[in-house]
């Protein structure tokens, strides 16, 4: 017989137990009971995500250059489509929207891999969405939800300064986007997606166990995205298009009279064929606006508001989705001259065997200068031919090769090896040349400056743009590079909108901004969310006042002179002809090409025309800048394209492109 405090000792042990026991069990149940509760009744919702207008962006007089329609979409939500409900889904869409079953297939299947929605069928018709409203038991887990589109009222103009939308790619989704989002993804839609994204709106509605929709509990509205307001004018913006398209026709038709089809071109034989696209930028010189950029030829962003058509896709012109005008690298050329001709005024460098740049000297066809071994020791001006007796004045305003050389062999001759050799490329990138000059776009490319130090680092690289031979010398860096920099040649590379930069800041007294194409950002109520004002990127304190009421005076000149290389182009623009200047420019690049008959190689010149005008060039306010690929000279056909331009700055009446002179 056990002793009873055995017994006892038993007992307590159990009651212990079974109070534990009974703990736990209130603490499991009773206490989280809310939350049970409240999970069990999230089981029975599910929300649905509805998409936020994308903001509107407005030119400056608030005309809407991109806003956003009603639309409706038809998506597929993976987390409501069962395993023995996919074939029938599969079918009853593929002949509902006439799309292929195996791309449905795939849509339907990433949908439920992922438990998300995708969008099946958008901008959808009245009828079609009635149809799945009423069907929607056949139809498992597909809604029929609003997706504003996308709209551009004014088509292809300035699409490559707004851009296009698409749906993301893996890296937007793996960084937080949704399948049935709408990303930016170029120009101004991309650099400013975040503003433009609205605050997506939600619905939530009761379902059963089987997912099946019961009844709606409730809507979020979605709250539309920020406007842009631009510093762009729509209607200078279509000036200027129209006048680059005629340009661009006008150099086909002259420099191919039978006519000729730039889409003909096979890949490598792109130089041999006609020109290929104009660009063209129009700046304010006072504050850096952007009142109108472009290239052409471009497209119309409305193609992939509903998905891209690759049919579509593929009969773009090579190229149309690029804005050549912050992605184009170019030799400036004798435009380039104006920034020579100021280094030259500043530091008082003057041809050699006369006493200053007012001193004339004889602008021959053919220069030749000492400039040591590897260089190049003959240099031919564009005439062919001597052309006078000229100072700085007449060779800016003839676009004198000679004399610009004659300048800068003095530097080399002086310099060379010192510090002060990189005069003139210290000048460029006062004014903003060999950088980004951080306009609001993305995939903008910076200019190029060259100096013995960049060739002394391409040769380290094994740099292809510097040729091997260049190895062999103490230094790849020769005297006769100088001198085509110094034209705007050989090396030297700008970017349309960099060079509207530079000319801005050189007629305005050495003030460089920054250019911009956003004024300001507010709310679909007008309220204001972020200001962009003018910013100073530098002040070149060295340039003097008297150089540029000289450099204005002569670009005036080349305009209005009988002897300017742009006079031809301009002859019959209106009364306020004496408030334009400019600069002619044309960039020749020698190369090679397959003759199709002989099989051997034909060094052919392939030339850019270029023309930077200034208006009023009393006072400025407006640089244009006009650039044609493939396009023969900036007096003949660059100009003459620029010209209808500046009329219409001017309040003059437009006139047609015509053929100007063939000059430099």
């Amino acid at each position: 017989m056990k002793s009873p405090w055995r017994l006892g000792a038993i007992g307590f042990v159990f009651l212990v137990m079974f109070g534990v026991l009974t703990l736990q069990l209130w603490r499991v149940q009773v206490v989280p009971a809310e939350d049970y509760v409240a999970q069990a009744e999230a089981l029975q919702v599910k929300a649905v995500y509805t998409p936020a207008p994308r903001g509107q962006i407005v030119d400056r007089a608030g005309r809407q250059l991109a806003g956003s329609r009603p639309a409706l979409s038809a998506v597929v939500d993976g987390s409501l489509v069962p395993p023995e409900a996919v074939d029938d889904l599969v079918s009853l869409l593929a002949a509902f929207t006439g799309q292929p079953a195996d791309e449905i297939a795939e849509v339907v299947s990433d949908a439920r891999a992922r438990g998300d929605r995708r969008v099946v069928l958008a901008n959808l018709e009245g009828k079609d969405a009635v149809y799945l409203a009423e069907h929607r038991e056949e139809f498992v887990g597909v809604s029929v939800i609003p997706v504003p589109q996308r709209t551009y009222p004014y088509g292809t103009v300035a699409s490559g300064v707004l851009g296009y939308i698409g749906q993301p790619e893996q890296v937007d989704i793996d960084e937080g986007a949704k399948h049935t989002d709408i990303l930016g993804k170029a120009g101004l839609e991309a650099e400013y997606d975040a503003q433009l994204q609205g605050t997506e709106g939600q619905i939530k509605f009761r379902v059963d166990a089987f997912r099946t929709v019961l009844d709606v509990l409730g809507e979020d509205f979605p709250q539309p995205g920020n406007t842009l307001i631009l510093e762009l004018d729509i209607e200078l913006q279509e000036v200027l298009e129209n006048a680059l398209l005629d340009g661009l026709e006008l150099a086909r038709t002259e420099y191919n009279p039978e006519g000729c089809d730039p889409g003909s071109q096979e890949d490598g034989d792109e130089d041999k064929g006609c020109p290929v696209r104009a660009v063209g930028v129009v700046m304010n010189v006072n504050d850096g606006a952007v009142l109108a950029m472009g290239s052409v030829p471009n497209y119309d962003p409305s193609i992939f508001v509903s998905g891209l058509d690759l049919a579509v896709y593929d009969a773009l012109p090579e190229g149309a989705l690029i804005n050549f005008a912050v992605t184009g690298q170019y030799a400036p050329a004798s435009t380039f001259k104006a920034l020579t001709y100021v280094m030259a005024m500043e530091e008082g460098i003057a041809p050699q065997g006369v006493r200053s740049v007012e001193d004339e000297i004889l602008c021959s066809g053919r220069l030749a200068k000492p400039l040591g071994e590897g260089s190049q020791q003959v240099f031919q001006n564009w005439t062919r031919a001597d052309d006078g007796m000229q100072d700085i004045h007449d060779a800016l305003m003839r676009s004198c090769n000679t004399y610009f050389w004659e300048l800068t062999y003095a530097l080399w001759d002086e310099y060379k090896g010192t510090e002060e050799e990189n005069l003139l490329q210290d000048w460029a990138r006062e004014f903003g040349f060999d950088e980004k000059t951080g306009i609001d776009l993305p995939t903008e490319r910076p200019g190029l400056v060259p100096d013995r130090d960049l060739f002394a680092k391409w040769a380290d690289e094994d740099d292809p743009r510097l040729d091997p031979s260049r190895l062999e010398f103490d230094s790849p860096w020769f005297g006769g590079d100088l001198f085509q920099a110094a034209v705007g040649q050989g090396s030297m590379l700008s970017t349309p909108v960099q060079l509207a930069t530079a000319y801005s800041a050189l007629v305005n007294g050495g003030t460089v901004w920054e250019p911009r194409l956003v004024d300001e950002i507010r709310t679909e109520d007008g309220e204001i969310v972020t200001e962009n004002p003018p910013t100073v990127i530098n002040l070149v304190e060295d340039l003097s006042a008297s150089t540029v009421r000289s450099l204005r005076n002569d670009l005036r000149r080349v305009v209005n002179d009988p002897q300017g290389t742009a006079h031809a182009a301009f002859f019959d623009f209106g009364d306020d002809l004496e408030q334009v200047g400019g600069k002619t420019g044309t960039a020749e690049i020698i190369k090679g090409r397959v003759d199709e008959e002989t099989g051997e190689v034909v060094q052919e010149a392939v030339t850019t025309a270029l023309f930077v005008g200034v208006a009023p060039i009393d006072d400025p306010e407006w640089v244009v800048v006009v650039i044609i690929e493939r396009g023969g000279s900036g007096g003949g056909i660059a100009a003459p394209t620029a010209k209808p331009i500046l009329q219409h700055l001017l309040g003059e009446s437009v006139t047609q492109v015509s053929l100007g002179q063939e000059a430099d």
